[in-house]
């Protein structure tokens, strides 16, 4: 199981950093392990369809906006990676969990990937204060 947050200091607006979070067409621009999303909304702020990763290899995917929390859900339904990611503003900071699980054969190299995708992540929301000051 892979299970971790990461926080970066919000320097230039909750509002800002909102606006590119909550745009879920906007995940592969900062997410760089997502290569692709393709997703329709299916009702207001929830969003269906297919992930494919920066490794070869694709899933299914669920994404809700929750605007009166300032959350994003992710959730990873079928493919190598099952679980929740989170994107969230929380006070001053934009964080991001996750709580997901590999599988077979991804499970193998567990400890190496959760490295990975802290550091992923860690980037992301980088990316997501850098673009704010634009």
């Amino acid at each position: 199981m892979i299970s971790f947050v990461v926080c970066k200091d919000i320097k230039y607006g909750r509002e800002r950093v909102w606006d590119i979070i909550s745009d879920v067409r906007k995940i592969p621009e900062f997410w760089k392990g997502t290569r692709e999303l393709n997703v329709v909304e299916v009702s207001k702020g929830v969003y269906e369809g297919e992930v494919k990763f920066a490794f070869p290899s694709k899933g299914k995917v669920r994404i809700e906006v929750h605007s009166e929390e300032n959350k994003v859900i992710i959730n990873y339904l079928k493919g190598p990676v099952i679980g929740q990611h989170e994107i969230y503003i929380d006070g001053e900071k934009v964080c991001s969990k996750w709580n997901v699980r590999l599988t077979f054969p991804f499970n193998l190299r567990e400890r190496w990937t959760e490295e990975h995708f802290r550091s992923g992540a860690e980037h992301a929301l980088d990316r997501v204060i850098e673009s704010c000051a634009k």
